[in-house]
Parts: structure tokens; C-alpha cells; sequence
């Protein structure tokens, strides 16, 4: 179209091309990283509540000690756990965990025949949402018992973002890990 006016095609490119830019802006893309989750497993708090996967789980308060009465946080508890399981260490894995029902003997089994080590375990946020209690999103891969199927053998599990929530509660005066789920 030399000395003419643009076609059509032209003005429809930068139309869907402004429309898409558009839809981005507000659909919130960025640069694909997710505000308010560490890079790595050091689990930092979330930069803003809004930006956060879990806006039903309970909020960080940034007044309440992070620090056990041995100076451990959360952070390094669990992922001192997920070591001990993954090195099929039972009794350090058992000194991690929140005493439910059992003792050493009866979790050790869990620990040490066929453990199923956590890959790629990565803490995204951590919560501290009580002076007893913290939540930690996470993602790893690992194999497991699926509640979706009636299968007896071991599955791969892999729990991408957004993650899930594991919690982490105090036990005379120590962080101990206790099971996945905050209502758990």
C-alpha cells in the first residue's frame, strides 16, 4: 500500500495487542513471581496479605516471637524434620514431631522401612499465628497413598504452588511439627 493509508490489519494487531497488555495489567501479571513467597526454603513472612496464597488461613503477626526457648524457628525446625525423615533418622524425626498418639517405637517404622523422602521440599511462608502456633505453605514431591483412588501401592506426589499449609505448634516451649493442614 505505498502512499496509501494502513490497512485494516494493522490497526486490529495494535488493538489486540493493547487488549492483552491490558488484560495482564489487570489479571496482575508481573514478572511471574509470586509476591510475598521466599525464593527458597529460608521462609520469610509474606510481603502483604493480599498478595498471599490462603487469604482464609490466619494472618502473620509480626509481634509474636518467631524464636522456641531453644532459639529455633519454625523455619529451621521443619526443615530439620523433613532432614531427619529424609535420612530415615527416627529419633530426630520423633524429637521434631508434636507427641500425639505412640511413642519412638511406634514411628520409628514409619521413619526407617521404605522412607519416603521429601523432594524438593521448599517452605514458601511461614505464619506465626499464635504465640503457640505457626503455619508453614510448602511444596515438595514425594511418593505417597492417594485419598483420590482406591490404589493400596505408593503414588508420586507432587504438591505444587500454591503449596499447602503444614502446622507447626509449640510443645513446652519448643516448636514441634505436628500434621498438614491449618484447621488440623
Amino acid at each position: 500500500m505505498p502512499g496509501g493509508t494502513p490497512g485494516k490489519g494493522i490497526f486490529m494487531r495494535i488493538w489486540i495487542s493493547l487488549a492483552l497488555a491490558s488484560a495482564m495489567l489487570l489479571a496482575g501479571c508481573s514478572s511471574g513471581q509470586n509476591r510475598g513467597a521466599a525464593p527458597n526454603s529460608q521462609g520469610s513472612p509474606p510481603g502483604s496479605a493480599e498478595a498471599s496464597v490462603g487469604a482464609n488461613v490466619p494472618q502473620d503477626d509480626p509481634s509474636l516471637s518467631r524464636v522456641d526457648a531453644a532459639g529455633n524457628t519454625p523455619e529451621e525446625v521443619l526443615l530439620a524434620y523433613v532432614r531427619a525423615v529424609n535420612s530415615s533418622d527416627a529419633k530426630t524425626a520423633y524429637s521434631l514431631h508434636a507427641r500425639g498418639e505412640g511413642d519412638l517405637a511406634t514411628g520409628t517404622p514409619e521413619w526407617t522401612e521404605a522412607p519416603q523422602p521429601y523432594e524438593d521440599f521448599v517452605i514458601h511462608e511461614i505464619r506465626v499465628t499464635a504465640a503457640d502456633r505457626a503455619l508453614a505453605r510448602v511444596t515438595y514431591s514425594t511418593q505417597g497413598f492417594s485419598a483420590l483412588s482406591s490404589e493400596t501401592s505408593l503414588t508420586p506426589v507432587v504438591v505444587s504452588e500454591p503449596g499447602e499449609w503444614w502446622v507447626i505448634e509449640k510443645s513446652d516451649g519448643l516448636w514441634k511439627v505436628t500434621s498438614k493442614g491449618p484447621w488440623d
